[in-house]
């Protein structure tokens, strides 16, 4: 359990950060994207659940760590035709996290978990993570909620190929659980990838081959292939459900911080700088 104050740094003063940072705490950046995830989810869901997670771990975790203001836009242009969605290229999203992660090392955080909640952006993580590694020695973790949550709740389903999918399961579960006052039950439907243009889709980029055991790849667009914007079935949704994914995937993202914790303690790279030119309180 976190000994702090709260464990975001946007709540915290710059005197209280100057001190936590001698400190050497695990820093979570939230990364997301705004975008559809069909009719009856908040299109803010990836934010509001890599912040949710993000906190939650941080307070859970015996290890130090806190979370930073997130970096809420990310590149969703596959949903683009859907109102709501909000979408970036993926060269403004590297710089905007190269930059924000620059300016907290500068300030000498070295031990830096993104917590990015949206397929899009991974590839554009590992790239920054990879260039800052590079740069200055740091070993960058990782951790993707809704990702987690499709590998650790698939035994609590019945079918889940029928349950799964995006704006489906179990992310209506979790949505429920964490956010119950955002899901719009009324307007819940399910969904299903549909023909289009003569292609059988398998996902937004994988369709079938005849006479082929392994699919082709063509880039579509979602609404071209789930009108609604539903892969799934979110009727076997449930608060309860949700609960589970709460316990399982924060408890996951915990371990994850404590585990990278212990590794990096004594780790040359992950040490903070005597100097990092930072106003110090008086």
């Amino acid at each position: 359990m976190s000994e702090l104050r709260t464990v975001e740094l946007g709540r915290l003063s710059w005197e209280e950060v100057a001190e936590l940072i001698p400190r050497n705490p695990i820093l979570l950046l939230p990364i997301g994207t705004v975008e559809q995830h069909g009719p009856h989810l908040p299109v803010n869901a990836d934010n509001m659940v890599a912040h949710f997670v993000a906190t939650r771990a941080a307070e859970r975790a015996n290890a130090l760590a806190v979370v930073a203001p997130g970096i809420n836009y990310g590149c969703s242009a596959v949903f683009s035709h859907f109102p709501g969605t909000i979408s970036i290229r993926q060269e403004t999203l590297a710089q905007v996290l190269r930059d924000v992660c620059d300016s907290l090392i500068a300030q000498g955080f070295r031990r830096l978990i993104f917590v990015n909640n949206h397929g899009g952006n991974e590839g554009v993580c590992e790239q920054v993570a990879r260039e800052l590694k590079a740069a200055h020695g740091l070993v960058i973790g990782n951790v993707y909620p809704w990702f987690l949550g499709y590998n650790l709740m698939r035994d609590t389903y019945e079918d889940v190929e029928k349950a799964y999918g995006h704006g489906a399961e179990p992310e209506t579960s979790a949505m429920m659980a964490m956010f119950p006052e955002d899901v719009v039950r009324e307007r819940m439907a399910a969904g299903t990838y549909q023909p289009f243009a003569g292609w059988e889709p398998l996902g937004y980029s994988k369709v079938k081959v005849p006479g082929q055991s392994f699919p082709g790849t063509v880039y579509l667009d979602s609404d071209e292939v789930a009108p609604n914007g539903v892969t799934g079935d979110p009727s076997v949704a449930s608060a309860e459900r949700g609960q589970v994914w709460i316990e399982r995937i924060v408890g996951f993202t915990a371990a994850f911080i404590d585990h990278f914790a212990a590794v990096t303690a004594d780790a040359a790279w992950a040490q903070v700088p005597a100097e990092t030119g930072m106003v110090k309180p008086r």
